[in-house]
């Protein structure tokens, strides 16, 4: 028989299982607290592929998209201004929220296919009650290098809503012009005990951000006035923006700021609110975490200079094959043959473990047998490979020599820069004249696939100023990637993308290879090139165990084109 605790026992039992799990929901649903370059406490509302739909279709509030890929240069330098631009529109998200989608993230790839993204970062606006379609990929913003430009397009963007009926929520944007104070406060909102008149330029858009900025000001009211109408006269202002604070009495107030930013009228505005005692609502405070490395043995991993690893190859192939390549929403003509070429010179000089080169194969051979493809078919045809040849990578694959000191520095941008130096070097041991072929398809994939866009027109140019289609033969490739690569890291040093744990510095460093420079710092070229035979060549690749790094025969610099390199060099 039961007694009456067994039966109690059952009942909790029951009541157990049909409970929800407490934090099952918020698995599922796709929310993270930090992804890519981004973190809830930067005021962005991550995306993810689990949580894009709920968070994008159907809200009440239209939201400014950034979708960018973590291992753009461009993207990292950006994304602290974006981060800020959010920050400072935080009071505005009844109205719009930023958000952010890592395209570099397999599972959000196919999203960002769907929204035509084919430069990073790209911005999409999304307005209120946004319905989920193959065609609807949300207006697009220029890419902007400012903070300021952006807000100002969104600004306008909101204006233009609001003109069409939408955002019936957000405070009017409008303009308009008056004779006087009585006629500026007809349509005020009954409770308003100050109203500020922004008196400015119709394309200003400091009056719009204002009115947005203080929206949650209880009994406060803001409106946009013609800088040319009757009221600037009558209230006396003569530089503009300018800035009356106007009581429900009709007490006018001048306030304009001797710099008439809209920092500067915010702070007027506060100030004078402050004067009469307002109580200021109560906002979210910034808590952004420092980005400072605490553990002492990561940092001491971070020493890995002059050894190339399997694992840095493997990672960097891997997302290639998962993130860039599948980018594309139709691949044909210039494009597919770039991939091709891409997987042509891989199969000639990459140095291939277990199964990952009848992977390569695999794909290439299948690729060939249509004329177009669309992102999401290949993104399919390479999961698909992996299947039937796994195992292809290796378990955990992690980068090591291309580990940067936080997450968002280095990895893949070092990895494809460790591919094609390895690939250089290995085409020159081999017979005919690969070295070449390679830059001609780094030059194709890195216009074509490469996720960072700006990065990918520096590329381009540097190309052409460099004459990479002239180079003919295999020690030229390997030493004019090498200039090309001291190019790039001269042009990048001290900016903020740099990891402070990995200055960028012209290599190899007279401490690497004392026998690189010849007096006076000038470059030995045939020392360099056997310095870059030694790191990228296929002795000295290590997987993470002990590198044998056997001795390898000399191959002298074929004295035809020693002046163009060193020319070249002097030039670059």
């Amino acid at each position: 028989m039961f007694t009456m605790s067994r039966w109690l026992l059952l009942i909790q039992c029951a009541i157990a299982l049909n409970a929800p799990v407490k934090g099952a929901a918020i698995a599922d649903s796709g929310d993270v607290d930090e992804q890519g370059l981004y973190s809830k406490s930067d005021h962005v509302i991550i995306l993810t592929h689990k949580n894009f739909d709920r968070k994008v279709y159907g809200q009440r509030h239209a939201l400014l998209v950034e979708f960018y890929n973590s291992y753009c240069g461009h993207c990292r330098a950006f994304a602290p201004k974006f981060k800020s631009l959010a920050e400072e529109i935080v009071p505005w998200k009844n109205v719009v929220e930023l958000a952010v989608l890592d395209c570099s993230i397999d599972e959000n790839n196919e999203i960002c296919r769907q929204f035509e993204i084919m430069a990073y970062p790209s911005f999409r606006y999304l307005h209120e009650n946004y319905v989920k379609g193959n065609t609807n990929v949300g207006d697009r913003f220029q890419s902007s290098d400012s903070a300021d430009k952006l807000k100002s397009q969104l600004v306008l963007k909101l204006q233009s809503e609001q003109s069409r009926g939408r955002l019936a929520s957000m405070p009017p944007l409008g303009i308009a012009s008056y004779a006087t104070y009585a006629a500026a406060l007809g349509d005020a909102p009954v409770d308003a005990v100050y109203t500020f008149l922004v008196f400015e330029n119709a394309n200003s858009t400091v009056g719009s951000e204002l009115i947005l900025d203080i929206s949650d000001y209880k009994h406060i009211n803001v409106k946009r006035v013609h800088d040319n109408c009757e009221l600037a006269n009558v209230a006396g202002v003569t530089h503009f923006p300018g800035l009356v604070a106007v009581r429900s009495t009709l007490e006018a107030t001048p306030l304009t700021p001797k710099i008439p930013t809209k920092q500067n009228l915010l702070k007027a505005v506060n100030t004078f609110l402050k004067s009469k005692n307002y109580v200021f609502p109560n906002r979210e405070v910034s808590t952004r975490e420092n980005d400072f490395i605490t553990n002492s043995q990561e940092k001491s991993m971070l020493s890995k200079s002059d050894t190339t690893y399997y694992n840095d190859l493997e990672k960097t192939l891997k997302t290639s094959f998962h993130t860039e390549i599948t980018r594309h929403k139709i691949l044909k003509n210039e494009p597919l043959q770039a991939l091709l070429n891409f997987l042509d010179v891989l199969l000639v000089a990459f140095p291939f473990r277990g199964n990952l080169r009848s992977y390569v194969a695999s794909l290439a051979e299948t690729l060939r047998t249509k004329e177009e493809w669309s992102g999401g078919d290949i993104y399919n045809l390479v999961k698909r490979l992996e299947i039937t040849h796994a195992p292809v990578y290796s378990t955990d694959l992690e980068y090591v020599g291309c580990k940067g000191s936080l997450p968002k520095y280095r990895g893949y941008t070092c990895g494809l820069w460790t591919l094609f130096h390895t690939l250089t070097v290995h085409a020159a041991l081999k017979p005919g004249t690969e070295g070449p072929n390679v830059l001609k398809a780094m030059h194709g994939y890195v216009k074509h696939f490469f996720g960072c866009t700006e990065c990918a027109e520096h590329f381009q140019a540097m190309a052409a100023r460099n004459r990479l289609f002239d180079v003919k033969e295999n020690d030229k490739a390997v030493l004019w990637l090498w200039i090309s690569h001291n190019e790039v890291n001269l042009r990048l040093a001290g900016d903020f993308t740099e990891d402070p744990e990995h200055p960028k510095i012209q290599f190899p460093s007279a401490s690497r290879c004392p026998e690189c420079r010849l007096s006076r710092g000038a470059w030995n070229l045939p020392a360099v090139f056997q310095y870059l035979r030694r790191v990228y060549g296929p002795e000295t690749i290590q997987d993470g165990g002990r590198v044998e790094r056997s001795s390898m025969p000399a191959s002298p610099l074929s004295d035809l084109d020693i002046g163009m390199l060193s020319l070249l060099y002097l030039t670059a």
